[in-house]
């Protein structure tokens, strides 16, 4: 045979494959061929189990269209499909396909993952994957739709005591799947970097529906949740005084925030339908971005929160307080409570459960009954580094003991236009022992005379804070004469004069109407 018949007997692909480094993509594990139907009816597991035993580095494990049902409980590896050790391998879903778990005990409870990815693994990549639970399971229980562990290190292995994985994980890229009703998450990733996520979508969950524990360099594009059993999107890495690990949860803990703090992840364009807990949660987080972010119906908690808890804190997991978060283009409605930042540092000694770094625009927030935004700390530390650039909120039906729009316990906060328009009169803005208050420019404005307009209270109230409001329109055509805009407490009087070069000033202050006693009620 000529040179130039033998070059062209082998494959251009594989000739330019060798020549740039790049692997050289092995054999397609076709279920069908291992014995699958696909009916939905008949139990492919042993199929299904047989492929995956043959998948070698650069396979592909190929789902045609079809139903297949996987009925085994507790299968070897923890999952349907269990792949370890593997680089460049792909598992590909035809349109129509769908993997449909049917694995649940007796009692509700699941007994495996769906599919589970453990290092060491690159480029590992699940095109069009669809995992169904056929019943909803009773319970939280074992059971992720996808679940990727590696170990955040640079290292090559993982340290002794560690059984999750046997090193890191990278290059992971889920593009076009589907998860509904797991046990427990949709998707979960921990101890991953260079992740790719794409039009992922996830339903009626028992937990959260995409998870991220200390990961670090991805993108994620087109997410939709609905109807999660936690958080709709969780970015979350705990801390310990020292890293440590967790064999039984397989999740990490940093002793700082690091590269690896779910770190450098860029997330664009999240839907959030719906759901047990908060929106989106992001604990323990450096360097990422959010843009684009809608969420609606959240029954308990917030659309978003950004929160910490240091090791006395009353809260079940400890964390960070997240550092160079952005979020550009928030839109909450119909949910719990809006936007909340809670910094719980109980009896630390310094100010990294307190200080934060969290610049967020655009933002747009309807029909909250609890606070539509909120800037707390729970101890005598106060929160800080937060900056709220663009703010509209429309609140009705708001729930005692609340208001739309607070702070408490904070330094140094920064908010720019903050808009209220309210259905009822309530406290629409409060801050309590808030120090360094800034506010370019604050819009009140209330509806309705409510049930008893003589009741009411200031609409913006202010007790031992500092600051200065630039600007302040206060409207309510409906208040009663005697009414009182605004009050600021913790003054000093003197001979009914008061001292207020320490407090809260306003630059430009209007009210409509105009009451004879003066806007502000400074209890003098």
């Amino acid at each position: 045979m000529s040179r130039r018949r033998l070059l062209g007997a082998i494959p251009v692909v594989a000739v330019l494959a060798a020549c740039s480094g790049a692997p050289v993509r092995g054999s397609t594990r076709n279920i069908r061929d291992h014995g699958a139907v696909g009916d939905g009816v008949s139990d492919d597991a042993a199929a299904i189990t047989a492929a995956v035993a043959e998948l070698k580095s650069g396979d592909t494990l190929a789902f045609p269209a079809g139903t297949y049902r996987f009925g085994r409980l507790d299968p070897a590896g923890g999952a349907a499909i269990s792949i370890a050790g593997l680089s460049d391998v792909t598992i590909d879903f035809d349109a129509g396909a769908e993997l449909v778990m049917d694995n649940l005990a007796s009692d509700g409870a699941g007994t495996s993952h769906g599919i589970v990815v453990r290092g060491p693994a690159t480029g590992i990549s699940l095109l069009g994957v669809a995992v169904r639970w056929a019943t909803q399971p009773a319970e939280r229980s074992m059971g992720d739709g996808i679940r990727v562990v590696g170990y955040p290190s640079e290292s090559s292995g993982v340290p002794d005591g560690w059984s999750g994985s046997e090193g890191r994980a990278s290059r992971i890229t889920l593009q076009g799947c589907r998860i509904q009703s797991s046990p427990q998450a949709g998707v979960i990733m921990m101890g991953v970097s260079d992740l790719t996520v794409t039009d992922l979508e996830v339903h009626d969950t028992m937990a959260d529906g995409l998870h991220f524990n200390a990961c670090r360099r991805g993108q994620v594009t087109n997410y939709t949740a609905t109807n999660t059993g936690d958080d709709g999107l969780a970015l979350v890495t705990y801390y310990s005084s020292d890293d440590t690990f967790d064999n039984s949860a397989e999740t990490f803990s940093l002793s700082e925030l690091s590269d690896w703090s779910d770190a450098d992840l860029t997330i664009s364009n999240v839907t959030i339908n719906g759901g047990n807990a908060n929106g989106v949660r992001l604990a323990g987080v450096n360097r990422s971005t959010l843009t684009d972010v809608s969420v609606r119906g959240v029954r308990t908690g917030a659309g978003v929160i950004i929160d910490s808890a240091a090791a006395d804190s009353d809260a079940d997991w400890d964390y960070l307080a997240s550092r160079g978060v952005s979020i550009e283009g928030l839109t909450v409605d119909s949910s719990d409570s809006g936007f909340h930042v809670l910094a719980r540092p109980a009896g630390a000694t310094d100010d990294r459960f307190s200080r934060f770094d969290v610049d967020v625009s655009g933002v747009q927030i309807r029909d909250c009954p609890r606070w539509s935004v909120l800037v707390e700390s729970l101890s005598d530390r106060p929160v800080s580094g937060v900056r709220l650039r663009d703010c509209t909120v429309s609140a009705s039906g708001i729930d005692d003991r609340t208001g739309i729009v607070g702070l408490q316990t904070s330094q140094g906060v920064t908010l720019g236009k903050i808009s209220i328009t309210s259905s009822e009169p309530a406290v629409a803005f409060s801050a309590n022992d808030s120090a360094r208050l800034q506010v370019d420019e604050l819009g009140i404005v209330v509806t309705s005379a409510g049930p008893d307009p003589t009741a009411a209270g200031p609409l913006a109230q202010f007790q031992n804070s500092t600051g200065s409001i630039s600007t302040a329109n206060v409207q309510w055509p409906q208040a009663p004469s005697s009414w009182s805009p605004i009050a600021i407490t913790g003054a000093t009087c003197t001979d009914g004069s008061q001292t207020t070069s320490s407090l809260v000033q306003f630059g430009t202050l209007t009210t409509r109407p105009t009451t004879a006693a003066g806007p502000i009620d400074d209890g003098c």
